[in-house]
């Protein structure tokens, strides 16, 4: 990617810790108006940024200039959660333990009154649909799913331009790209999928489209309880899934 690409782009850096630090060093290199949310004041990327705010302050974002980064003392999820209701980011940096976009999407639906259970009837049929060998783990009571071309506790090469034949690091060959794979495994396996292309920044950070995160949540708002969900972010090379079931309460 070109340095313009990022410039005057609203970038919610979603944790301050090791990848949210390089998350935040970057954007700021490539002209964007940097958002690092952390729960900690004294985080990592607390080193690199222009402003501390702490709490919630939704209006103070509008105010970070380009080339600029300002972290907000907060949980990641949470306020993430209140500023989609406010403004739509350009780019949001998953930087925190887990799967940031389900995380959220649980967080989301909670607020809005739902009771959202982690799994799925689906699970099954989910698995069976990744070809072998490209799961490194998999939990089934709380419908979650990991994939990778590279074996599980190895480490990829940094920076790696994800080439689509085969990993850069160990030479294994792909039968295609991630976010595919997941794409077509969840297609119609539930009542609505979405797996977020992260792209890749620099060779070294993943980051996604807020407006591919946002038009899920619309397309879910049209949905009447009780209906299934997937939601993973994945990019050439990994990715995670979460399966939910949705329903009223009681």
């Amino acid at each position: 990617m070109g340095s313009e690409d990022l410039r005057n782009k609203l970038v919610v850096v979603a944790g301050g810790g090791y990848f949210g630090t390089k998350a935040v060093r970057l954007a700021k290199d490539m002209g964007g108006r940097v958002v690092a949310i952390d729960s900690r004041v004294d985080c990592e990327a607390s080193k690199f940024v222009d402003g501390i705010v702490e709490g919630e302050d939704l209006h103070g974002i509008l105010n970070v200039r380009a080339g600029s980064a300002t972290l907000f003392v907060f949980d990641a999820v949470e306020f993430l959660s209140r500023l989609m209701k406010a403004t739509v980011p350009d780019y949001i940096a998953p930087s925190v333990p887990g799967h940031l976009a389900g995380k959220f999407v649980k967080n989301w639906l909670e607020r809005e009154g739902l009771v959202v259970e982690c799994g799925s009837k689906a699970m099954k049929d989910v698995i069976g649909g990744i070809p072998e060998g490209l799961i490194i783990h998999q939990d089934e009571g709380i419908g979650l799913i990991i994939t990778s071309y590279m074996q599980e506790g190895g480490q990829c090469k940094v920076p790696c331009d994800q080439p689509l034949d085969r990993c850069q690091t160990t030479g294994r060959p792909k039968v295609g790209p991630m976010y595919r794979i997941l794409t077509y495994a969840t297609r119609d396996k539930v009542t609505l999928s979405k797996v977020l292309l992260s792209h890749n920044l620099r060779g070294e950070v993943g980051f996604f489209e807020g407006s591919e995160l946002m038009s899920f949540l619309l397309d879910v708002e049209r949905l009447k309880a009780p209906y299934s969900l997937a939601i993973g972010t994945a990019c050439n090379c990994h990715g995670i899934l979460n399966l939910f079931s949705i329903r009223t309460p009681l």
